[in-house]
């Protein structure tokens, strides 16, 4: 008799509230249109100005993961630019896949604001770039920006540092690429020009698309071209002597850099002698032939 009797009050109860007459002042009746419409969800997005993880932080691409931290405090990226997809890319059914065009004109849109952010192109200073994506979920959810982050590298990782990045290759620009030496685990390490070393960064070139294993076995090209740009730095004739006044030392974007849109190729000049000043400009007697 009990579960009888819960019952007829629940049928009894739903009767009061589906009679248009017993419907309590302020109501219409209508169950439908009084209650308060959902808010929509909201898309998780990064913010422009941010920095993130001191040495020794995995930083993460979602909302869990993303924990910033004062631009004065040790950090090593900086956003400095939060953008989204729109068109046709934004109609994929997930982000940019890695090695695929898209990587590398994002690539490209990130490497022209980065130069208007630290006031000069950025692969002339000790810096490295990225772009991160969302996740496969967060796409599937709607995400649809693109960060661009930049770090100081002094030799092959980013370093910690204290202070926003934002015209940093402007003025005394400490960040330029200079002179180098070589430290015992053969990693170029930045020095004053006034202090011995064996190599000095000459400039950077954009290798065209393809396969980066095959540009990479191209040696005597890429060599060939650096030279180039010694010659134009040291204020010689780009001819046939240039191999006999300077050897040359380059850094490729390793497969994964490549992958994600990375074509440029830095320079060095180097000499198998200590020097103490820089060569630009240096001419024929700062680089005779041998």
């Amino acid at each position: 008799m009990a579960r009888r009797g819960l019952r007829l009050t629940a049928v009894g109860a739903l009767a009061v509230l589906l009679t248009a007459g017993c419907a309590p002042p302020g109501t219409d009746g209508d169950l439908v249109d009084d209650w308060p419409a959902m808010a929509q969800p909201q898309v998780w997005s990064p913010v422009e100005g941010d920095c993130h993880g001191p040495s020794g932080y995995v930083i993460r691409h979602d909302l869990g993961g993303y924990k910033p931290v004062s631009c004065t405090d040790a950090h090593q990226w900086e956003t400095f630019r939060v953008a989204a997809f729109t068109g046709e890319q934004a109609e994929r059914k997930s982000p940019p896949p890695v090695g695929g065009v898209d990587r590398r004109a994002t690539f490209d849109e990130c490497s022209a604001e980065a130069d208007k952010f630290v006031g000069g192109s950025w692969r002339d200073g000790r810096l490295g770039l990225r772009v991160l994506y969302p996740t496969a979920q967060a796409w599937s959810h709607g995400a649809r920006w693109f960060r661009c982050e930049l770090a100081q590298v002094d030799t092959i990782y980013p370093v910690d540092r204290k202070e926003s990045l934002r015209d940093a290759l402007t003025g005394a620009a400490p960040l330029a690429r200079g002179c180098y030496r070589t430290d015992v685990e053969f990693d170029k390490v930045p020095v004053a020009c006034d202090k011995a070393h064996q190599y000095e960064y000459v400039g950077t070139w954009l290798a065209p698309n393809g396969d980066w294993a095959e540009f990479a076995a191209r040696e005597k090209m890429i060599h060939k071209r650096c030279l180039s740009l010694v010659a134009k730095f040291a204020g010689l004739r780009d001819d046939s002597t240039m191999p006999y006044r300077s050897g040359t030392s380059y850094a490729l974007p390793d497969r994964s850099q490549w992958e994600e849109g990375d074509r440029g190729v830095v320079c060095h000049l180097w000499l198998d002698r200590k020097l103490t000043r820089s060569l630009k400009g240096a001419g024929a007697k700062g680089l005779p032939m041998n």
